[in-house]
């Protein structure tokens, strides 16, 4: 696989936190080959001279370069004009989640792209996580029997989320973006967990009143399954510390996912994540756990191999372009619905 790999020429746009993380990860497995591009110029230097890697300040230069795939990085309203043009180019993309915010234009890059027989991946990361993927397990193996409901949380104040800028210039913050789209991660999953399709969402939502924002600050948003099973979502840029994980009730008993980051590193990559889970059955009253301390960039690493080598073999990547559109609907039925007070049919 490395060594396949280092013939794959890539190419990285936008070059934020993610960017670069996906810069320092496409090193670490092997890819030789790598460009990236973003209008900063400052920081494209700062990262070119960093990681030996070309750099260009203009897409047109870049995709001159020929990548063989491409990782869109960039703010989420941008994500399939670039996807588009990488196409265009008869590259593989890789897009962090949200896939868009737009439905339309999203679904016609993804014609586009099956068209020319090109693969296209989101960046649902969790997907990868040792607990949850053990948690699937369980839920497919009906160790809890039929799955009745499941309940998700996710929260971080946002204060935390600047990255060394001022909170204010977030742009979770600004018009088209917020904690639904953001943090589709959660909703993501659930859909994967239960492996069935959303047929309805109903979704209330708040702002911050202490904090100049365009956007829902917190969100409690209901799915119901095409096969009966009802999900709630939880999520905000809110609660003092970080905290992720959910609940799977069955007729048999329970699994409980918890994700909890540990005491932060100085280097960089190098945090680490407690993953946990634990059964309870209604009628041994037995207990069974899984407990992991893992780092937080495996999750990464992994989803970004699983994606190469989708591009060299005949398979689809695990979290692929239609998997990012079926959790677009669900999010932007969420908004529509907290926007009307009404459930939303998908």
């Amino acid at each position: 696989m490395k060594q396949k790999n280092k013939k794959l020429r890539g190419l990285v746009i936008g070059c934020g936190s993610i960017g670069e993380r996906h810069i320092h990860n496409l090193k670490k497995i092997g890819i030789k080959e790598l460009g990236i591009f973003d209008i900063n110029e400052k920081r494209l230097t700062e990262l070119r001279n960093k990681y030996r890697v070309n750099s260009f300040l203009d897409i047109e230069s870049a995709l001159e370069y020929k990548p063989d795939f491409s990782i869109i990085c960039t703010y989420p309203e941008s994500h399939h004009k670039f996807a588009k043009k990488c196409i265009n180019a008869k590259s593989h993309v890789f897009i962090e989640k949200p896939i868009s915010g737009k439905l339309n234009e999203i679904e016609k890059v993804l014609n586009n792209a099956k068209s020319k027989k090109l693969k296209v991946a989101v960046g649902y990361n969790l997907r990868f996580d040792k607990g949850l993927r053990s948690l699937k397990k369980k839920i497919s193996d009906n160790e809890i029997g039929n799955t009745l409901f499941i309940s998700a949380y996710f929260g971080h104040h946002i204060k935390f989320w600047g990255n060394g800028k001022k909170t204010n210039d977030h742009y979770i913050l600004h018009k088209g973006n917020g904690i639904i789209l953001d943090d589709s991660h959660e909703y993501d999953y659930i859909r994967w967990l239960v492996n069935e399709k959303v047929v309805s969402v109903f979704c209330q939502t708040k702002k911050l009143e202490n904090i100049k924002t365009e956007t829902e600050s917190l969100a409690s948003i209901f799915l119901k399954f095409k096969n009966g099973v009802i999900a709630n979502v939880n999520i905000d840029y809110v609660r003092p510390r970080y905290e992720r994980g959910c609940n799977v009730i069955g007729d048999q008993g329970k699994l409980e996912w918890k994700y909890e980051m540990l005491k932060p590193t100085k280097i960089k990559y190098e945090q680490k994540v407690e993953s946990k889970l634990k059964k309870e059955m209604i009628f041994n009253q037995s207990n069974k756990s899984f407990n992991e301390k893992v780092l937080v960039n495996n999750m990464y690493i992994e989803e970004m191999k699983d994606f190469l080598d989708s591009l060299q073999n005949s398979k689809q990547p695990e979290t692929n372009g239609k998997d990012g559109l079926e959790t677009l609907k669900i999010g932007l039925a969420a908004l529509k619905s907290a926007k009307n007070g009404k459930v939303i049919k998908i």
